[in-house]
Formats: structure tokens, sequence, C-alpha cells
């Protein structure tokens, strides 16, 4: 995108309606191109079309402590095939999405689901233990070899719902979602093309200074702090009605990228698993539904 450069306003000069008037007409673009204006700048499922919004929805996720004084935690998955975390409160309930007597997606509606969460990853100790798939073993210019992360581990959330009854017991993934319990040779995971209602987060940071190809010292801890993450998912509805009785957002890990033939996957990493960890507060969960006009 094109870069707009304004002098800053300093000591002494004017400011009045003028003033300011030209000084924000930089910003006024009458011949939108490729070079100033990308697709990322709209709401793209309501671009070129009139769509009606009929029904919307929000509910807060996890434990909401700000400070952080308070924190869920999820354990890194070993055993498989593992079961999913739900996110809950501090005091282990579900912190999902009721529709009461079920929300009806009909035949051309659009049901938009958004979520995010506040999340801290701790990345333990075997990250670089015999059988995790996180590190490669460089040269450490004495005939040794020193690991370093590949920067690949991490953290998925992803969406269910329950399309069976109001009493929320059967959760499943959402359409274009598999839950990362598929065999892979001796792995666990899902092919990325399953992958639709996914959001990641790193499970690890870590640094190392290399000397003219060699990796002489051990890597470093980077700073796992708090952040967050997000997550879209949309779905046009085909066919006939479907009702939705609940939707909730949960967690796996820790997950590696994996290869086979020529399909990319995320598997679970059951090595780095061992004692790792993921923290959580608070966040949110939305929902809106829509239809064309």
């Amino acid at each position: 995108m094109s870069r707009i450069v304004r002098a800053a306003v300093n000591d002494g000069d004017t400011l009045d309606a003028a003033s300011l008037n030209d000084r924000f007409s930089d910003y006024t673009q009458t011949d939108l191109n490729a070079f100033n204006h990308r697709d990322a700048a709209h709401d793209l499922p309501q671009f070129a079309k009139v769509w009606l919004q009929t029904y919307q929805q929000q509910v807060t996720l996890g434990l909401n402590d700000w400070k952080h004084s308070s924190t869920v935690t999820v354990n890194g998955m070993t055993a498989m095939p593992a079961a999913a975390h739900p996110i809950e409160d501090g005091a282990g309930n579900p912190t999902d999405m009721s529709f009461g007597a079920g929300l009806t997606i009909s035949p051309g509606e659009v049901l938009r689901v958004y979520w995010n969460l506040s999340v801290k990853p701790d990345d333990g100790t075997n990250w670089n233990t015999a059988g995790s798939l996180a590190y490669y073993d460089f040269n450490n210019g004495s005939g040794g070899a020193q690991p370093a992360s590949t920067w690949g581990a991490c953290w998925v959330f992803y969406l269910e719902w329950d399309i069976t009854s109001s009493l929320r017991t059967n959760y499943v993934p959402v359409v274009g979602q598999s839950d990362f319990t598929t065999v892979i040779g001796a792995k666990r995971g899902n092919a990325l093309s399953i992958c639709e209602a996914s959001s990641v987060v790193p499970a690890d940071l870590r640094m190392a200074a290399p000397n003219q190809g060699t990796l002489p010292i051990a890597s470093e801890t980077g700073n796992l702090e708090w952040r967050g993450v997000s997550g879209a998912w949309y779905y046009p509805r085909t066919g006939s009605d479907l009702t939705i009785y609940g939707l909730r957002l949960v967690v796996k890990g820790v997950m590696h990228p994996w290869h086979v033939g020529s399909t990319n996957y995320l598997v679970h990493d059951t090595t780095f698993s061992t004692d790792a960890a993921l923290e959580y507060n608070g966040g949110n969960l939305a929902v809106i539904k829509q239809r064309m006009a």
C-alpha cells in the first residue's frame, strides 16, 4: 500500500478547521487500485451483496481474569487418541454457547463464528528429547550436535457443535474440521485440508546465535508471555434446515507439522507434550447468522 507522508505538527503551527481538513484529506481515496487497496480491507462475506443479519449471540470464554492472577492450565497430551479440552472457567465448568431449543440454519443462510482467548504456553523440557518432532541437530563445530527448535510446535484450538439435542452432550467438530485423531502412520492428527475451524498458538520460542554455520551454544528459551489467539469459521448452509443446540471451543496439543507424500498434516508430538502446558484466561465466542436480502 502507498505511504502517506505528512510533516509533524510543530510548536507555533496554526491548528484550525482548514489546516486539519487539509491534513486529513490525504487519507481520502478516490482511485482505489492494486497499489493502495487490498481485499483484506473488506468484510468479504458482505462485499458486493446485500446481507441481512437475523441473529447474533456472544458468550465469555474461559476464566475472565485480566490480571492473570488465576488461570486454567491444560497439560500436554501424551495418551493417544487424546480427548480435547473444552475451554472452561476456573471452577471446571464449560463455557460453551447454548442456543436453548436450537438455532436453525436454513439453506441460503450463513453462520459466522468468531473466537478469541488469552493464552500463555510453557514449553517444558522435553522439546529436544529423542522422539520429539520439534528440533533439528546442528553442527556444534566440534564434531558434535546442538539441538535447535523448528519453531513449528503449536497448540491447536478448534470449534465443535452439538446438533443432536438441547442437552449439549454430543459435541463433534463442525463441518470442515476433524478432531486430530486420524491415524497417520505411527502418529495421530489432521490433514490441513480438514482444519477449517482451527487456530494455533506457538508452543515454544527458542533462540541461539550461530557462528559461521555452526551452533556452538545451547539455544535459550524466549520470553513466552501472555498473548491472544483468535479464529473464525463461516458456514453457508445448503440442502435442508439444520438445528444447532450449542457451540464450544476446544484445545489440543502439542502439535507439529508433518508431511507424508503430497499431504501436509498437524500431528500430536507426544514427546514434546510430556511436560509442556498451556495456561489460559478469558476470551469471547460470538455468532452471527445472515441471509441475503
